[in-house]
């Protein structure tokens, strides 16, 4: 869709300079300096709107962790939460729902704090196929609950599923803790080095 967007206002751009300078300039050869001016400005116009690349985290990566490992840690996790948030707009029991948009949040905040400690992720990989998991979760949930006629066993599975799902966002919540308690450690070390730095006696 950007990359089309993108041409399309190239094309249009280059076309309008042609026009424009064709009509300006009269001489008899003065059309293929529109030509050519016309051409550069197309090819200078999709420069300016170069195609988004995924964004590259410059931060210091630990042992053993890579830079496509982290980058694809990242993308599968950000792309799980939309699958999820996908999956929260089509639940009618708002306080489920509730839930689900509040793990979605709690996901926002550690990948945000993956992005600033990647030696993070180190203690959350399995956290993509969590996602996943939730999300094919969600879906047999959502297919179960739009059944027009359901019977004891789907309202128990579909009771369940809400009940699993809720038991995940505490999981999700402990995760969150442990790895704020981590960042509070690295902080009070930091600040005992310095402290110990500044100690001249």
């Amino acid at each position: 869709m950007y990359s089309t967007i993108r041409e399309m206002t190239s094309g249009l751009g280059a076309t309008f300079i042609f026009i424009l300078l064709w009509i300006v300039l009269p001489g008899q050869n003065d059309g293929w300096f529109a030509f050519f001016l016309a051409l550069a400005s197309y090819f200078g116009i999709r420069h300016l709107f170069r195609p988004l690349s995924s964004k590259k985290i410059s931060v210091h990566l630990p042992e053993g962790l890579s830079q496509d490992t982290f980058t694809t840690f990242l993308t599968a996790c950000t792309e799980g939460l939309a699958l999820l948030r996908n999956d929260a707009e089509s639940i009618n029991n708002l306080p489920f729902r509730s839930t689900v948009l509040y793990l979605c949040r709690l996901g926002d905040e550690l990948l945000i704090n993956f992005e600033k400690d990647p030696q993070d992720v180190l203690l959350a990989r399995a956290l993509p196929d969590r996602l996943q998991r939730l999300h094919e979760i969600l879906s047999s949930y959502l297919e179960l609950t739009n059944q027009r006629s359901q019977s004891p066993q789907t309202v128990r599975a579909i009771q369940d599923t809400e009940k699993a799902v809720t038991k995940a966002v505490t999981k999700f919540e402990q995760l969150h803790h442990r790895l704020l308690e981590n960042d509070a450690i690295d902080l009070s070390t930091s600040a005992k080095t310095l402290d110990n730095l500044l100690d001249f006696d």
